[in-house]
């Protein structure tokens, strides 16, 4: 026997015991010659009590003859951990009207407990809180007291009794507990009872509509150039939201709302999309990513992806959304979760999950019966007392909760924080992934598990197979149309190729010039569209369309300019021919465009690599496209310096191996050196190069870029001398006659003079530049001007 219970019996006040005993029959000595009076005051009263009371079999009879509201309550009671207030369990069963249903009185009306129901706009609409008065002769009360004589259930040692003989009366607000033998046995009955009840086969549509939702919200922002704009705070600017909203055809209209926060709906989805990896934020936009890969997933492999996020991961705060509650200062909609919520929407989760499958239960009812088993579910007991959980420094969020119209209160705050926290899980999240489906009655709000939610949230998935997708019909007019249920991984790859028309029941899409056009701009082509039409359609393509799609490839490849292509090239076309027949490679290569060249997809070149290997070839990865060319065209790639150009042409390497692509280049403009085998530049070697057509502006920049410190200015002056960079003029003249500086018409006078004009020597031409020389250098500058090459006259 557990030592729990015997504590638990030392609380209980012994006429209580001599009640026990008297009711039961229990086999124990009596107290002097008065046989209806057990002797509760020996030594060990208790032992001999609970080697009895709590006799398995006898405790399973007594279980088998409680009438419905008496199991009703100590089912709850065990559920909940054998330890719960009687008044809080007393509202439960009031909110719900279950013991009135089950006697067969008449369902009380809706201002008892704690109903409510959900507005169209989403905010929660709760009541004042109304604990049921308690009654001598009320069901719940007689049910109690039943079990109280019966030794089923007992009170803690803390509650306040009116007098004696009143152990047994229901009435009180107290702490009721279950003895642990008790739960044993009614743990293993109720056990067997339900061991028949199994979960759902397959999944329900309301799971299939969350995917369909996140593909419609991809596609939009897909087919949008600029992506979604977003304002600082990060939320969705108001016209992206009302394209989102009429896209969607999201209610209740984008109208009634200002900013993204007051549709949480679409918020929600938006971050899920993010944290999946379908949507991206760049700078003040949003944009969609690759999305083939996740939406390809069997349908349950994706809701479970959906599902663990949210429950694991911190994107989505409840607490900004508790009804009727303020919290100062407030979470923003975009900050994470704390751990203490993480942990909470657990706890509810595990809570929901054993309601009965296809049984409506009331939201606000449910949310009630959560303080049984609950009680510390946002606040953990180290934050302090209860009554003071709710400030800014007794718990761990740093926030204050009340109310528009004062504090909280110890026992209305539970059921407006805590409850609206369970509300907010069921009606928020866990009915957006579609594993809670909802519907109003009145002023009262219901909700039930949707049908494969327990698929969905088990650790272990089940094999279920994978919901039979409707067939695609091609039309010979170009018109595409996937009966329904339709895959969301077919509808994105319809979105790459063809123009959508209409989504409903069935998906209707046509083809198009523009949009294969479109398609084959983004690396698609016409044989990759023919092959996802034949594969989902089950059969060939119409003749006219096979046609059509690669006459508009042609007439869309005419002109073609590729930035960043991979192609393999091989030194025999039989080589290329024999890797196009190999059954590996061929799925690797994309178009033949040359007999020894080839197309590769850039995600394949990996296995290219890979599969030349196996075959023993040893392939050469290079860039050479960057390079090709560079004195030619004079488009220069980014390198450190390789040489060292001295004031005598010779490049002295910086490295011991130089970039071999600029080494070859350097070749055409220069020559080797026998003594030191280093290249260098010569007039011979500059002169090849001229006559090979290589702009003297692409050598002399291609020596800048690429020799450490440029080029020397004496050696530049050699450099244009040798390629021409100075015209025609090779030659200086070096004029010792007096010069006259004058304007042109004062010349044209002076020649019409008859005594001056034999006087005057020849003009010096226009296009040539007079420099003053002192007449103490004018040897040194000769002698440096023929050094540099220059023939002085």
């Amino acid at each position: 026997m557990e030592q729990s219970d015997l504590d638990l019996l030392h609380t209980v006040p012994p006429y209580h015991l001599q009640a026990l005993a008297k009711l039961r029959r229990l086999p124990l000595p009596v107290k002097g010659q008065n046989a209806d009076i057990v002797d509760v005051t020996s030594t060990t009263p208790s032992a001999d009590i609970a080697r009895h009371l709590f006799e398995p079999s006898v405790v399973a009879e007594l279980l088998r003859d409680l009438s419905a509201p008496e199991q009703m309550i100590l089912r709850e009671l065990v559920l909940c951990g054998g330890r719960a207030n009687s008044r809080d369990l007393a509202l439960y069963f009031s909110s719900r009207d279950l013991l009135n249903r089950i006697d067969g009185a008449p369902a009380q009306d809706g201002r008892m407990g704690t109903q409510g129901r959900l507005q169209e706009h989403g905010r929660w609409q709760e009541p004042a809180l109304q604990y049921p008065t308690p009654h001598p002769h009320g069901i719940f009360e007689q049910a109690l007291q039943r079990l109280l004589l019966l030794g089923l259930v007992f009170w803690g040692k803390q509650t306040n009794f009116a007098g004696r003989d009143t152990y047994a009366s229901g009435v009180y607000d107290g702490v009721l507990i279950v003895p642990r033998a008790v739960m044993a046995v009614a743990d293993d009955i109720w056990k067997r009872e339900d061991a028949g009840a199994e979960g759902d086969a397959e999944l329900g549509e309301s799971i299939r509509a969350v995917q369909r939702a996140l593909y419609l919200y991809w596609s939009l922002v897909s087919a949008q150039r600029e992506g979604l704009p977003l304002l600082s705070a990060g939320l969705l600017s108001r016209p992206a939201l009302r394209q989102v909203s009429e896209h969607m055809n999201f209610k209740p209209p984008v109208e009634l709302v200002r900013t993204e926060n007051e549709a949480p709906h679409l918020l929600f989805l938006r971050l899920l999309l993010m944290k999946l990896g379908l949507l991206q934020r760049r700078q003040n936009s949003l944009y969609a990513a690759p999305a083939e890969a996740f939406f390809s997933l069997p349908l349950l492999e994706r809701a479970r992806r959906c599902y663990r996020l949210w429950l694991e991961t911190p994107f989505w705060n409840e607490l900004g959304y508790l009804p009727n509650v303020i919290v100062r200062p407030g979470p923003g909609p975009l900050d994470p979760a704390h751990e203490e919520v993480i942990q909470a929407r657990r706890v509810v989760v595990e809570q929901v999950l054993h309601e009965p499958a296809d049984v409506w239960s009331d939201l606000a009812a449910f949310a009630t019966r959560g303080k049984l088993y609950m009680p510390y579910l946002l606040f953990p007991r180290q934050y302090g007392p209860r009554a003071d959980r709710y400030s800014v420094g007794s718990n761990p969020y740093g926030l204050d909760f009340r109310l528009q119209r004062g504090w909280l209160t110890h026992r209305e705050g539970w059921y407006l924080v805590e409850g609206g926290f369970v509300k907010t899980v069921i009606s928020g999240p866990l009915h957006w992934l579609g594993l809670i489906e909802l519907q109003s009655e009145g002023h009262t709000s219901m909700f039930r598990l949707a049908p494969g939610t327990p698929l969905v949230t088990t650790d272990v998935p089940p094999e279920v197979a994978e919901p039979a997708w409707g067939r695609l019909i091609v039309q010979p007019n170009f018109e595409l149309i996937a009966l329904a249920p339709v895959s969301e991984a077919l509808l994105v790859k319809l979105d790459r190729f063809a123009e959508r028309v209409g989504l409903e029941h069935i998906a209707q899409y046509r083809l198009t010039r523009a949009s294969v056009t479109r398609a084959i701009q983004k690396e698609m082509h016409a044989d990759t569209i023919q092959q996802v039409l034949e594969q989902a359609s089950g059969g060939d393509l119409p003749q006219n369309v096979q046609y059509s799609l690669l006459e508009w490839e042609r007439q869309a490849r005419r002109v073609e300019l590729w930035r960043g292509a991979t192609l393999i090239e091989v030194h025999d076309a039989a080589l290329l021919d024999a890797l196009f027949a190999h059954d590996a490679m061929r799925l690797l290569l994309g178009r033949r465009l040359a007999p020894l060249l080839a197309e590769v997809a850039p995600q394949h070149l990996a296995s290219v690599q890979e599969a030349l290997w196996q075959l023993g070839y040893l392939p050469a990865l290079t860039a050479a496209a960057q390079h090709d060319g560079i004195l030619r065209t004079g488009h220069l790639v980014a390198c450190e310096p390789q040489w060292q150009l001295n004031a005598n042409g010779l490049l002295e390497p910086r490295y011991a191996v130089v970039d071999l692509y600029l080494a070859a280049e350097l070749e055409h403009i220069s020559e080797l050196d026998e003594s030191t085998g280093w290249r260098l530049i010569t007039p011979a070697a500059i002169q090849r190069a001229r006559a090979a057509d290589l702009p003297l502006e692409h050598i002399i920049g291609f020596l800048q870029q690429y020799c450490e410190g440029g080029v020397p200015a004496s050696f530049l002056i050699r450099l244009k001398l040798w390629g021409g960079g100075y015209g025609e003029q090779h030659t200086m003249r070096v004029e010792h006659a007096p010069l006259l500086n004058l304007s042109s018409q004062a010349l044209l006078d002076l020649r019409a003079d008859e005594a001056l004009q034999g006087l005057l020597g020849t003009e010096v031409e226009q296009h040539k530049r007079l420099v003053r020389v002192a007449p103490e250098h004018l040897e040194r500058v000769i002698e440096l001007l023929k050094e540099r090459g220059f023939e002085i006259l």
